[in-house]
């Protein structure tokens, strides 16, 4: 009887060495894991953001751990910046991060207030990166404005980068007109109703022989050639 008790407690601090063993190499392999640090971070899909103003704002610069750092904790970090508007984190093997990103790029300037007007119609004061904006040279209203951002950033961005200024300018019978001053010195005038039509602009541009003037896309599609 003597002997059952003794070997039962042989049993009994065997099995309670044996857990402190695999507790211990728990602690090891989990203390190993979590030292393990990224490696390589590609980002992918930024045309405006430099790469390292995307790790600063995934905090990922001093290449930290991998295994702290959870895919849906980067991407919550990014999608807080103004200019991100969606991320996508994987990870691969061997402590290399992959990030995605979609900017939320800037449209125009505005002069009136000194604002960046972003495609999500946030205004900022200034831009991490240097880009050749169109400049909004005099005040918009309220009732027109959310529309004009929604038709100005249809236009093709080869048709964006071709327009210097927008003033808006109605008349007594369009509340809606914009006149757009292009870089090739050419004055265009449409309405929002018609604005995709300034996406015909490389189009048009050839057939006026390199004449300048005031092209009317509001009222028809004719061409005044200033002397």
């Amino acid at each position: 009887m003597e002997k059952k008790v003794v070997l039962k407690k042989r049993i009994k601090l065997f099995s309670i060495l044996l857990l402190l063993v695999v507790i211990l190499l728990v602690y090891l392999l989990i203390k190993v894991l979590l030292g393990i640090r990224i490696k390589n971070i590609f980002i992918l899909n930024n045309n405006y953001l430099k790469d390292d103003y995307i790790i600063e704002k995934a905090k990922l610069t001093d290449y930290p751990s991998y295994f702290k750092n959870f895919s849906f904790t980067i991407e919550n970090r990014l999608e807080d910046d103004v200019f991100i508007k969606s991320a996508n984190v994987s990870k691969s093997f061997f402590g290399v991060i992959n990030i995605e990103v979609e900017e939320n790029k800037a449209l125009f300037y505005k002069e009136n207030d000194g604002k960046y007007v972003l495609e999500d119609k946030s205004e900022v004061d200034s831009l991490p990166y240097q880009k050749s904006l169109t400049r909004i040279v005099n005040y918009i209203p309220d009732t027109i404005y959310d529309n004009f951002i929604k038709k100005y950033s249809l236009l093709d961005d080869d048709i964006k980068s071709k327009i210097s200024q927008v003033k808006y300018d109605p008349s007594e019978y369009d509340e809606a007109r914009f006149m757009l001053y292009m870089t090739d010195g050419n004055y265009v005038y449409a309405t929002l109703t018609k604005f995709d039509s300034v996406n015909y602009y490389n189009e048009i541009y050839p057939t006026l022989g390199n004449k300048k003037g005031i092209l009317y896309l509001d009222s028809g599609n004719h061409f005044q050639e200033i002397e």
